[in-house]
């Protein structure tokens, strides 16, 4: 029940064993540590752009809106110009992405797309690495896939450097009822261990709290995330709680539908550009009634 909720392995393994061929040649993904994304059929392998100026380098962390969890799938309508690089190599960005767990759609692919399409670069490179159901204290120093995302950043081919983080997670932290200190804490270490690891770039947050059914706005999750939005180094991405409707989503309440993986994506690609731009983005709505290199 938790595993086909959260649509996290072996949900689609056991939905193609119940539904027949059409759901198993959907579902053919391999899976490997924290159930993440390591091989698809299909997959376009493509030369990975020169890194520079022109070329924007996105690590994409959190749980499973940030991950292949998502209703549609996509495919890049730039060639490989927006591409998903994953174990020293690059792929024209489609959905599943590799390094993410699930196996349907994302909105990072879509991301990618509109900051070529707006002219803020001219490639992106998209380090897909967000796991479904996690708890934030798994990011932190120490924590388990504190160590995965280190790893994978260790793995950047040379001359690579993280040009934008984005973090889209909390829901995890909102049905276990963490408080507001310890999410702010949590956070503050995860981007130390960033720092640490020679990441500079600006991290773009999203206030993301919204799944179980006795969600309410007003929460402490979603306060401690607009309290670490500091305009500096923090930026809001995208306030998907108060963008995302329930036509936004899919049947379960969570995660993102069609629409709502538009509505993401246009969101973050806004708030990059105002930040590369120099300009921060707008502050996230109440609702209680550093440079990238």
């Amino acid at each position: 029940m938790y595993s086909y909720r959260r649509n996290v392995w072996p949900a689609p393994l056991v939905r193609a064993a119940l539904f027949g061929d059409d759901a198993a040649q959907r579902f053919r993904g391999t899976f490997g540590e924290a159930g993440r994304l390591v091989s698809f059929p299909g997959k376009t392998e493509v030369p990975c752009p020169a890194a520079g100026p022109d070329t924007a380098i996105v690590l994409a962390i959190g749980q499973s809106n940030a991950g292949n969890h998502l209703e549609n799938r996509l495919t890049s309508h730039h060639g490989g110009a927006v591409v998903n690089f994953f174990d020293g190599k690059c792929y024209r960005a489609a959905s599943p992405l590799l390094g993410s767990t699930g196996e349907e759609g994302e909105f990072l692919t879509a991301l990618g797309d509109q900051l070529v399409d707006d002219g803020a670069y001219k490639n992106v490179l998209i380090i897909s690495s967000a796991i479904s159901g996690t708890e934030i204290a798994m990011w932190r120093k120490g924590g388990v896939l504190n160590g995965l995302m280190l790893h994978v950043l260790s793995g950047l081919l040379p001359g690579y450097r993280v040009t934008q983080v984005l973090w889209l997670q909390g829901e995890t932290d909102y049905a276990d009822a963490s408080s507001e200190e310890a999410y702010m804490d949590a956070f503050r270490s995860l981007l130390g261990t960033l720092s640490d690891a020679g990441v500079g770039a600006p991290v773009f947050l999203a206030i993301a709290t919204r799944c179980v059914s006795s969600w309410k706005p007003d929460n402490p999750i979603a306060a401690a995330q607009r309290a670490l939005v500091d305009d500096r180094h923090v930026f809001l991405g995208a306030d998907t709680d108060a963008l995302l409707g329930t036509a936004d989503r899919r049947s379960d309440g969570c995660h993102f539908a069609g629409r709502g993986q538009v509505k993401a994506a246009d969101a973050f690609a806004a708030a990059i550009e105002k930040v590369k731009a120099g300009a921060p983005p707008a502050a996230a709505p109440s609702t209680s009634s550093p440079p990238g290199h």
